[in-house]
């Protein structure tokens, strides 16, 4: 019966020193805690932690709403407007003449999505410079082309 009441004695005293590490363990992550929640309370007076998070919530929600609300208003003004924005380009560079080199001359289309818009071309001598413009109604040129026009009007049409 003896050895019992050692066994129980000592299971008692190894129980309380684990209890007696537990606590200072909890004693130094406590102590951390308060450290943090002072640096969190520093410089505010006597109001109440939870009211100055509810209003700082409320002021968020708020800025929340001007910068999500005139920019989803601002998106869908963009959206209405993009048909007409040019979005097909092509460009052709190309030697007018024989004697001129560097590929000087040019031919540029810029179409929007219903396929108007327009083409110019410029034409580079050694002498003069000489630009021209072409409407361009649903994919179809108000004038004749030349071949170096139908080839960037193509490639204007081929781009999506």
């Amino acid at each position: 019966m003896d050895n019992v009441l050692i066994y129980v004695v000592y299971g008692v005293a190894g129980l309380s020193v684990l209890c007696f590490i537990l606590i200072l363990i909890d004693h130094f992550r406590l102590g951390g805690m308060i450290k943090k929640y002072r640096s969190l309370i520093k410089g505010l007076s006597d109001k109440n932690i939870e009211d100055l998070m509810l209003s700082y919530s409320g002021e968020l929600d708020s800025v929340k709403k001007d910068i999500y609300g005139p920019v989803e208003n601002r998106i869908a003004d963009l959206e209405k407007k993009m048909p007409s924005c040019i979005r097909h380009v092509g460009l052709v560079t190309y030697n007018a003449f024989e004697n001129v080199g560097n590929n000087m001359s040019f031919s540029f289309v810029a179409l929007d999505d219903k396929k108007d818009g327009v083409i110019i071309t410029g034409i580079y001598t050694r002498e003069n410079s000489y630009v021209y413009s072409k409407e361009i109604i649903k994919g179809q040129p108000s004038r004749e082309l030349s071949r170096e026009e139908k080839e960037a009007l193509n490639k204007a049409l081929s781009t999506n």
